[in-house]
Parts: structure tokens; C-alpha cells; sequence
């Protein structure tokens, strides 16, 4: 554990930001709460309460405090919490994969955090202490119901909403540990699904490979709804790969132009496991 000496003005800092009940800042806020020191005087201050374990750096310029009867080599705050902050100028919310997650739907531990944002991001991944946070771009039409969810007692993140994420998934089933992880996660939370919603999401959405999938799925899981019908008259005539990753083989399923390209025992296994 490193030495965590705590000098005047690392102690000023600190009151300053844990009186606000904020965890992490960036270097422009630092010099705000030392109104009286020089950039320079600041900059150099970050560095060494980084070294002595009580602030954690994220990227450059962007800061994390650890709790100070924390070991500093080890701490890692929760991932949900971090990913606002990673993004600048920029709307973000958490998504796919991890927003499966925080919506309790997924069967293998996450090994990444996943960020959709409105602009893309270099580099689209960062690592920090060994975890990649990975920057999903997605369009102005395609960026949309973000929501504060809980992710414990004390704290909510922005996240798509449980049909969001489930439009987002099927768009992008790569994001999502495949096909068959987003068949899993629609039959599992099929009772909380708001299936109005979903087909107003659809619909806003715009995508064949989403409108034709979620046909596909609800109709292959004998999920009864109504929106099958208005899925129906929305697809067009061309197919689409159920999968969008794997290769262009399989059956073509004509009722939802679509090629299953991965085979049904598969897709059916996302029940059983």
C-alpha cells in the first residue's frame, strides 16, 4: 500500500469533492476547488496524491478518489459508475452487454464495460487496471431512451431501458456475446417486457435486421403478442442474417425474410441455460 500522506492542500481537495459527494473529477474541476493555486501547482498536486494511492487516474486529466482505508493497488470502483466520466462532450449511456447486466439478464460474468456514445471516440477501447471500456458509436436516430437505473443501495447510471437494450442487442448481436445470449435475454424477461414499447422502439429504430429478428425470435419462443402482426407488415422483401457475425449460410425462413444462420438446437438452448 503506498504511503497516503495527506498534505494541506490534498486535504482541501478531498473535503472539497467528498462535501459534494463526488467520487471523480476531471483537472479543470481540481483547479475550480483550489481557486487559489497555479494550473501547474494543481497539475502537480494530482500527480503525486495519484502516486501516494488517494486518487486513482482514469485518463488523462480525469480522477478517481480511493477511499482512504482502501489498498490503493487493488481498488477498483464499480465499472458502471466510471463510464460517464471516460466520455467528454459527448451524450453516453451503458449498453448491450453490460446493460444486460444491470438488467440482471446475462448467464457469463462481463469482462468489459460498454459505453454507447453519440460521437465517435479514439481509441474505441481503453483499459483501466486491466478492464477494457469499450465506446459503442451509434447514430442521432439510433440514440435514444437512455434512463437512470439502479445499480445497487446508492447509486444509478444512465442505461437503455430493458426494450432499448433489447433493440440495441439485436442490431448489434456481436456486443451482446451473440444471437442466441439476445434469444436468452428476450425469452427470460419476456414477463417485463413492455411489448407496446418494444414495437414503438422498433419502429423508431428502423432497422430491418432488428424489425425481422425480434419477429423471428418471439415467433420461434411462441411469446404471444400482437406487435407480431405490426412487425409483419414492416419488413420489406430482403433477407437479412439472424446473426449479422456469422457466415451467410442456413435456411431461409420466407415468413420473416430472414437466413437462420445458426441452427435451431442452438437458438433453442437459450431456454435451458
Amino acid at each position: 500500500m503506498n504511503n497516503k500522506y495527506i498534505s494541506t492542500q490534498s486535504s482541501l481537495l478531498l473535503t472539497y469533492f467528498n462535501s459534494r459527494k463526488q467520487s471523480c473529477f476531471d483537472y479543470a474541476y481540481a483547479c475550480k476547488a483550489l481557486p487559489d493555486s497555479k494550473p501547474n501547482t494543481v497539475r502537480e498536486l494530482l500527480s503525486d496524491m495519484t502516486k501516494r494511492g488517494l486518487l486513482m487516474r482514469l485518463k488523462d486529466g480525469v480522477y478517481y478518489i480511493i477511499p482512504y482505508e482502501t489498498d490503493s493497488d487493488t481498488f477498483m470502483p464499480n465499472w458502471h459508475l466510471i463510464a460517464e466520466h471516460l466520455v467528454k462532450n459527448a451524450k453516453q449511456y451503458i449498453g448491450y452487454y453490460s446493460a444486460l447486466q444491470i438488467h440482471n439478464l446475462i448467464t457469463q460474468p462481463s469482462l468489459k464495460e460498454q459505453i454507447v456514445v453519440s460521437k465517435q471516440m479514439r481509441p474505441s477501447v481503453i483499459t483501466i487496471k486491466n478492464v477494457p471500456f469499450q465506446f459503442i458509436y451509434h447514430n442521432d436516430k439510433h440514440f435514444f431512451e437512455e434512463k437512470k437505473l439502479w445499480i445497487d443501495s446508492y447509486n444509478k447510471v444512465l442505461c437503455s431501458d430493458l426494450e432499448k437494450t433489447i433493440i440495441d442487442c439485436l442490431f448489434k448481436p456481436y456486443y451482446a456475446g451473440g444471437i442466441v445470449e439476445v434469444a436468452r435475454a428476450i425469452y427470460t424477461s419476456k414477463d417485463r417486457i413492455n411489448f407496446d414499447t418494444l414495437l414503438c422502439y422498433s419502429r423508431k429504430f428502423d432497422s430491418q435486421a432488428v424489425i425481422k429478428g425480434l419477429g423471428f425470435l418471439l415467433e420461434f419462443f411462441n411469446i404471444n403478442t400482437k406487435i407480431i402482426n405490426e412487425l409483419q407488415e414492416m419488413k420489406t422483401s430482403s433477407y437479412v442474417l439472424l446473426d449479422t457475425e456469422l457466415p451467410k449460410t442456413g435456411k431461409r425462413i420466407n415468413r420473416w425474410n430472414i437466413q437462420q444462420n445458426i441452427d435451431t438446437e442452438t437458438i433453442k438452448s437459450a431456454i435451458y441455460t
